[in-house]
């Protein structure tokens, strides 16, 4: 971890909170949320949406008053990718900056290395990564966002038995999200009518990817699923195109960014990937709940930031939006803030519509993951 970017990051915060501080001290101490991102190396994508939609919505609270009279303050670290740096970071958060609660982080390989220190701190957490093993088995202060693998691999089997595709290849990789999915397919594979008759593991360090694939090439399998994130779903794409593997390419719902269709280019065509509504907002429903609250976010994100919106970016604005709601009812007490949370029911957010438990603190169902097919560049629903 660079000590002098951690340090510069905090000059800036301290910067920008400085006019929040002074307009609202007489209301009340800042409440503080601690945020770590990946915001360098090949997942800086997902870091960074976040990070934007993060500071748009701190600067909208702050500008109306903030939460009961008190300040925002969000304090950044980058994770860098790496779970040890994560570690690091995270108790850097609980124990010397003290915040009152933590969004992030995004990688589940980062947030199964976090899970163990943010419990033991019963810091109020809302996790941004889409394992399920970031609250399986459940802990009393801390949540998830996106729809995680367990639902994304029942949707995609679903899917498979519809179209005939019963016998499959799976690759995924050794990180906590390949073990979390790679865990989940193999489970419901036997219940939903599912063989897998080719199974292999690769890091995602690998750059080379012929050698797996054509190993998949040799099997009778009649569609390849690929769980990874970040770089690898877009090297996997491009090297099944290249070897000349014809099955149909499915991918984990890490696939679902322009990140990965610009890295792909035309080798994405066809590919197919589960995952939330996010990317399909002006082709659901007009009485779809979640349409108009995802054209809305997105217009507004390419207005200020000239791109289009990834799901990392909508997995941050719905934590903060359950969060700040949570706060603005109980206050930041420990105890209570989580029971807030907990409580939560019928959001109407960007990853689905959450609904929080005593048994579960996923909060989504099946219902909010649809299957998608890439078509002339872009990520369509498939009907």
């Amino acid at each position: 971890m660079n000590i002098k970017k951690l340090s510069l990051t905090a000059l800036a915060l301290g910067a920008s909170i400085l006019t929040y501080t002074s307009a609202f001290a007489q209301d009340g101490a800042p409440i503080r949320f601690g945020a770590p991102l990946i915001l360098s190396g090949p997942g800086a994508f997902a870091g960074e949406a976040g990070k934007r939609t993060l500071d748009v919505l701190v600067d909208t609270v702050n500008a109306a008053g903030g939460i009961n009279g008190r300040p925002v303050e969000m304090i950044y670290y980058d994770t860098e990718g790496k779970p040890d740096v994560a570690v690091r970071v995270v108790n850097r958060l609980v124990k010397s900056d003290r915040v009152d609660a933590v969004l992030g982080p995004i990688a589940s390989w980062e947030a199964v290395a976090v899970k163990q220190a943010l419990d033991r701190a019963g810091v109020p957490t809302l996790m941004l990564s889409a394992t399920r093993a970031s609250v399986d088995p459940q802990t009393d202060c801390m949540f998830k966002l996106p729809a995680d693998d367990a639902i994304v691999v029942s949707k995609l089997y679903e899917y498979l038995v519809s179209a005939g595709l019963t016998k499959i290849a799976v690759i995924s990789t050794l990180d906590g999200f390949g073990d979390g999915g790679h865990r989940e397919l193999e489970e419901q594979a036997s219940a939903a009518g599912i063989e897998i008759v080719f199974d292999e593991r690769f890091s995602m360090e690998d750059t080379d990817l012929a050698p797996l694939l054509n190993k998949v090439k040799r099997s009778d399998a009649q569609a390849l699923i690929n769980w990874s994130s970040s770089r690898a779903p877009v090297i996997v794409t491009n090297t099944v195109r290249q070897i000349g593997l014809e099955i149909p390419l499915i991918h984990s719902h890490a696939a679902l960014s322009p990140a990965v269709l610009k890295g792909a280019g035309e080798n994405a065509e066809g590919m197919l990937a589960a995952g939330a509504k996010f990317e399909a907002a002006d082709s659901l429903p007009d009485d779809d709940p979640q349409k108009a609250v995802i054209q809305e976010y997105r217009a507004s994100y390419e207005a200020a930031f000239g791109e289009a919106p990834n799901q990392f970016g909508a997995g941050a604005y719905d934590a903060f939006k359950i969060l700040t709601a949570a706060i603005g009812q109980v206050g930041t007490e420990t105890k209570a803030l989580c029971h807030a949370i907990e409580s939560t029911s019928n959001y109407v957010g960007l990853g689905g519509i959450y609904t929080y438990s005593e048994s579960d603190h996923a909060g989504l169902g099946t219902d909010s993951v649809i299957v998608y097919q890439v078509r002339s560049g872009a990520w369509h629903i498939v009907k």
